[in-house]
């Protein structure tokens, strides 16, 4: 069977610098600001993105233990992904109160 793009990257097969850039920042950037600019409450918006960030932080995480460039990156990765999980729950948080 043949496997989508987005199975690739959700099982960590694509190039981390892709995954990271692509599906991470420029990804989470553009939903952010597409839904806040529709949704009237950063509540919704928060769950709205926040699926979309877990399913990024799997496939980033895969793509990063799959690195086989410098280390450096591949820790990197991982340190923003538990930086854009924290604040994301934070706000969520906020958010509710």
């Amino acid at each position: 069977m043949k496997k989508t793009f987005l199975n690739k990257f959700i099982e960590g097969k694509l190039s981390l610098a892709f995954s990271f850039w692509i599906f991470g920042f420029i990804g989470l950037a553009v939903l952010s600001v597409v839904t806040a600019l529709i949704l009237p409450s950063m509540l919704l918006v928060r769950l709205i993105v926040y699926p979309y960030l877990i399913y990024i932080s799997l496939g980033i995480w895969r793509s990063s233990n799959n690195y086989k460039g410098l280390k450096v990156f591949s820790i990197l990765a991982k340190i923003m992904i538990v930086i854009w999980n924290i604040s994301q729950l934070l706000g969520l948080i906020a958010a509710l109160s």
